[in-house]
């Protein structure tokens, strides 16, 4: 009995240390001129030509192009080729991979015990979709996360270098 009671304690306890570590959530700034100019740090989903799956970088809207700039790589599009933008709200697994391997060891873990910490490791992002095409004509998508409060003012920035931008159905 007590070899279970010290098991659980000391389970507990471990749990409560990595959800420390889960990243605290903050509230969007509250001046859009704020947020537009803080050149956000943005991960990558998919849909660039060189820039690699989940590569976190910079994007940023100037001289009548969207870039995205990694370390190594830097890719452009051009705001005239943009065909619409998309803003949306995701809820993702913070951590990375080591909060995928955490998730699998809670899940593990005896009498149920481990089920809160994925719940605690989960954050909210904005997502941005940009539509465009290529110098061939050809129809491109790139989806980009990024912080929360993040996409809208990305988004306006584009409108107002003259992407082309659906109406925000509310």
């Amino acid at each position: 009995m007590k070899l279970k009671t010290a098991l659980s304690v000391s389970l507990s306890a471990a749990l409560l240390s990595v959800a420390g570590l889960a990243p605290a959530q903050t509230p969007a700034a509250s001046t859009p001129a704020a947020t537009a100019d803080a050149n956000p740090n943005v991960r990558h989903v998919i849909g660039l030509a060189t820039a690699k799956k989940n590569a976190s970088g910079k994007l940023t809207v100037q001289g009548g192009v969207l870039e995205f700039k990694t370390s190594t790589v830097d890719d452009k599009v051009p705001v005239s080729s943009i065909e619409d933008v998309f803003i949306g709200t995701e809820v993702t697994q913070a951590g990375g991979k080591k909060g995928r391997a955490v998730k699998v060891a809670a899940i593990a873990a005896p009498y149920e015990t481990g089920r809160a910490l994925p719940i605690l490791m989960r954050t909210k992002v904005d997502i941005l979709t940009v539509a465009f095409h290529d110098a061939g004509g050809a129809l491109h998508g790139a989806i980009f996360a990024l912080p929360i409060g993040q996409a809208e003012p990305v988004r306006e920035q584009l409108i107002q270098a003259g992407a082309h931008a659906s109406p925000i159905e509310k």
